[in-house]
């Protein structure tokens, strides 16, 4: 079945007519940044974010120092320790393969 499509002579909808777009205008080239002016935009950033860390109270600090310094003895111990196993280990394997 086809369907049959016909205008209404007395439509309310108007095509709308396109305005004309305006010349495009070049925007100038951006200012070429020296290596001074990047470098103190760049400090500028840096005191800016610096203004927004929360430092550390002195006893909390302190707490952070301890627990960084004892997981360093600890880490050494373990490391120690692994060494001179590792090292007996391969002193005995090597006197072993000697022997034959």
């Amino acid at each position: 079945m086809a369907t049959k499509v016909t205008e209404s002579t007395d439509a309310k909808i108007k095509p709308r007519k396109e305005k004309p777009k305006p010349p495009a205008t070049a925007r100038p080239a951006p200012a070429r940044d020296t290596v001074i002016t990047r470098i103190s935009r760049y400090l500028r950033e840096v005191q800016t974010e610096l203004k927004k860390t929360n430092w550390p109270g002195r006893p909390e600090l302190i707490a952070s120092t301890q627990v960084v310094l004892g997981l360093i003895a600890v880490v050494g111990v373990y490391i120690f320790l692994v060494d001179v196993s590792l090292y007996w280990l391969f002193k005995v394997l090597h006197l072993g393969a000697s022997s034959h």
